[in-house]
């Protein structure tokens, strides 16, 4: 059915996404950059550009399981569907904080820091940067914590197109 191929075609893009941008992407970039500043303006791009198709690959995902859901509700595999549901909810509920949240939140302290190459001993310079750091590993634990959940929601999904 269509839907069981939307579903786990949009689950892997996200999770395949995610991976790319951890392995491939935001390493490399900090790491051949010449400024902190200027790779992190290029990561800020790509990350919100990303944060768009986690968005439209979770909303595929969720359309696409809920109706499956509907459609099989007296079916064999429900208790995996409904914990399927479940899982995208809450990976969507993550996308939201740390897409919308958190990084409206550090665009603003990155304007206000302006340099992340030269530190200034500012109180609103160390302040906005200490806020930062903190919402940047906290990012990172929510999009790791998305990998997670989507790898396991992944599984289940091909477990389902099988049948």
């Amino acid at each position: 059915m269509i839907f069981s191929i939307l579903k786990s075609l949009s689950l892997g893009i996200w999770l395949g996404a995610l991976l790319m941008l951890g392995i491939a992407v935001a390493g490399p970039i900090f790491q051949n950059s010449p400024s902190k500043t200027i790779a992190g303006n290029i990561n800020a791009i790509i990350l919100s550009r990303m944060n768009t198709l986690e968005w439209v690959c979770g909303l595929i995902a969720l359309i696409s399981s809920a109706i499956l859901l509907i459609i099989n509700w007296q079916g064999e595999w429900r208790n995996i569907r409904l914990t399927e549901t479940g899982l995208i909810v809450v990976m969507l509920a993550l996308l939201w904080v740390y897409s919308s949240s958190i990084s409206t939140r550090m665009e603003t302290l990155r304007a206000t820091i302006k340099d992340f190459d030269h530190p200034q001993q500012t109180t609103e310079y160390v302040q906005a940067k200490s806020e930062f750091d903190t919402l940047h590993k906290r990012y990172t634990k929510l999009v790791s914590a998305n990998l997670f959940l989507l790898a396991g929601t992944f599984i289940l999904s091909m477990m389902t197109v099988r049948k």
